[in-house]
């Protein structure tokens, strides 16, 4: 264990030098106008950080350095200083994002004391989960009174009910790992599990590497009992209701609203007297300057004590609602900053496990006495900038799913019933990635497009075709900084996109994924439309189109391509229509799972050439 620690810990540290060098680039300056205990106040040259960013300092030396979560967002930032800090009024200060810093710095914190021994008894429990192997029986299951889906009231499928059974059935110091393949109702497993753990007077941390994820579930739970923590603007906006920041100002109501409007009031007179003094100091009085800052001082004093209330009375609230809180979400580095930092609960249920690390998964781990995690060892593993994306042994290993899946391959229920894509378009996932493992049901047969015609030369557009190849005999470049770029694949997309937009499909409807930064950035361009999402892979997971088209883009080595995982990312985000463009000699040449694909599709008439001479003004 102490190798591997060794190892990870070693990474973490990389990644965090090369993260320390980003985060510099975007500074906001400020001054501190007022230091009260773990609260400090400042006022930023213009409004940038919102309630739930973590917030850091460039330091003398040029390094950024993390100081706490913003309680208090705008132009006066309010902070909830993660340790004390030794920071005075009128300091001059540049602040920056650092919440993937503070992510890092938790890591190696947890890291250090689980070599040393100095655990409490949770982060004990949970780090000999993970790097040991207590003696783990068969899994246990306890009734579900229920059966139905908890928003729509649908009857549950019987690999739900077993995985719901098994997570009420778990015992203190127990894991149970999910295999959730793509639209088998992972998240809606996840919000049932919660509500009905709460029923029986748990309580309930959901938490995720992403935001996403951690809302997805959110959004099917009773406002009444749940609590979301984290930044506004990252959240969906259908979350709002759930937010602590926007229960904690309803709570408070008038009261906060009048002490807030004495404060902008205040800082109102504070600009108008320094206006003042700038005046008088032109024309020499100083007598008057003299008085005029005698009334600053005055003012300075109320608008800190103002401040000071105001900043209280949020954190008393917020701290309220937290610990009458029963289900509990947030992103995993968030569960351990305030105002989550001292909480603990009965069960925690770690969404997209395959993404996250053994470390940044441990952090949502140790809060609590029992595990849950969700998660599908065939999608994208973790990243890390400073480790080949070509050695999957080595990400496999450092993915707390895959890692825990080897572990222990007994406590591990499949969701096998798929929901969400057209019969054919899981079809290839279900036979080549899933070995048969999961099964549409029978209504994804009629998960069709409703198009009523398409133009002579795009017979792939045919609704009866869901998944078609696009042969086009293109070639890739490359970037300067290693990317690739294929102006073919570009060029036909987007006149695919004109395409269907002219036949009434939504912009929103539509999603463009490649595997290469680049080839995003073409095709974006292109495009010019914001309504498109056009994404590299690594950003698609856990979302979801209608119509969804791949561009291949490469053409000489396809090992970045042809990644399991990546490839069934990429393939399962379609609802209605899979359109995959490539240079189908290439991929035939290297015979991987792209060639495979080919032959998926030419099974069912859906291959396709595309004549390159004309690809620019085609069809």
């Amino acid at each position: 264990m102490d190798a591997f620690l060794e190892f990870i810990e070693h990474l973490i540290l990389s990644e965090r030098r090369e993260e320390r060098r980003k985060v510099l680039r975007d500074r906001v300056p400020s001054e501190v106008t007022d230091v009260s205990g773990e609260l400090v106040t400042l006022e930023c040259r213009f409004p940038k950080f919102e309630e739930g960013d973590i917030v850091g300092y460039v330091t003398p030396e040029g390094f950024a350095e993390p100081m706490g979560v913003v309680i208090g967002g705008g132009k006066t930032l309010t902070i909830s200083l993660r340790r004390p800090l030794e920071l005075e009024e009128g300091r001059s200060l540049e602040l920056c994002e650092t919440e993937v810093l503070v992510g890092y710095d938790l890591q190696i914190e947890l890291i250090e004391r689980i070599k040393s021994g100095e655990l409490g008894e949770l982060e004990r429990k949970a780090s000999s989960i993970v790097f040991e192997r207590p003696s783990s029986g068969e899994l246990r299951k306890a009734r579900l009174p229920d059966r139905r889906d908890i928003k729509d009231g649908f009857p549950l499928d019987d690999s739900q009910v077993e995985a719901l059974e098994a997570i009420l059935g778990l015992g203190r110091g127990e894991v149970l790992l999910v295999i959730g393949p793509p639209g088998t109702g992972k998240t809606r497993v996840i919000a049932k599990a919660a509500l009905e753990l709460a029923k029986r007077g748990e309580r309930i941390l959901i938490t995720s590497h992403t935001n996403r994820a951690v809302d997805n579930a959110i959004e099917l739970l009773p406002v009444d009992i749940t609590l979301r923590v984290g930044r506004p603007e990252k959240v969906l906006p259908k979350i709002r209701p759930y937010l602590l920041s926007h229960k904690a100002r309803t709570a408070l109501g008038s009261k906060l609203e009048n002490l807030e409007r004495e404060i902008s009031n205040s800082k109102r007179e504070l600009r108008g007297l320094y206006e003042l003094i700038d005046e008088w100091l032109k024309v020499g009085h100083k007598e008057k300057v003299d008085s005029i800052r005698s009334r600053l001082h005055e003012v300075k004093r109320r608008l800190k004590r103002l401040c000071e209330e105001r900043n209280l009375m949020l954190l008393n609230e917020s701290r309220k609602l937290v610990e009458g809180a029963t289900i509990i979400g947030s992103t995993l580095v968030k569960s351990q900053l305030p105002p989550l930092v001292n909480e603990c609960f009965n069960t925690v249920l770690i969404d997209e496990c395959s993404q996250a690390s053994i470390t940044l998964a441990l952090l949502g781990m140790i809060k609590a006495e029992k595990w849950v995690l969700v998660g599908d060892h065939k999608q994208l593993l973790p990243i890390f900038q400073k480790l080949d994306t070509g050695d999957k042994k080595v990400l496999e290993k450092l993915s707390i799913f895959c890692y825990m899946l080897e572990k222990y391959g007994n406590r591990a229920l499949w969701l096998r019933q798929h929901y969400r894509s057209n019969s054919e378009i899981i079809g290839f996932s279900q036979r080549y990635i899933y070995d048969w493992n999961i099964v549409p049901v029978e209504a994804c047969r009629n998960i069709k497009l409703n198009l009523r015609s398409y133009p002579r030369g795009m017979a792939f557009l045919n609704p009866e075709l869901p998944v078609v190849f696009l042969h086009v005999d293109g070639a890739e470049s490359i970037e300067g900084d290693g990317s690739r770029r294929n102006e073919y694949e570009a060029e036909a997309t987007k006149r695919i996109v004109q395409t269907l937009k002219g036949l009434g499909i939504g912009s929103h409807e539509i999603g463009v994924i490649t595997p290469y930064r680049a080839q995003r950035n073409y095709i974006k361009e292109l495009l010019g439309d914001e309504e498109i999402e056009v994404n590299t892979v690594d950003s698609f997971q856990g979302r979801e189109k209608d119509i969804i088209i791949f561009n291949v883009t490469s053409t000489q080595d396809m090992s970045f391509v042809e990644d399991e995982n990546r490839l069934n990312v990429a393939f399962t985000r379609a609802r209605k229509k899979l359109i995959v463009l490539g240079n189908a000699n290439s991929i035939n040449l290297y015979s991987g799972l792209l060639s495979k694909f080919i032959s998926y599709t030419k099974e069912r008439n859906g291959y396709f050439t595309i004549n390159t001479r004309s690809a620019k003004t085609w069809p």
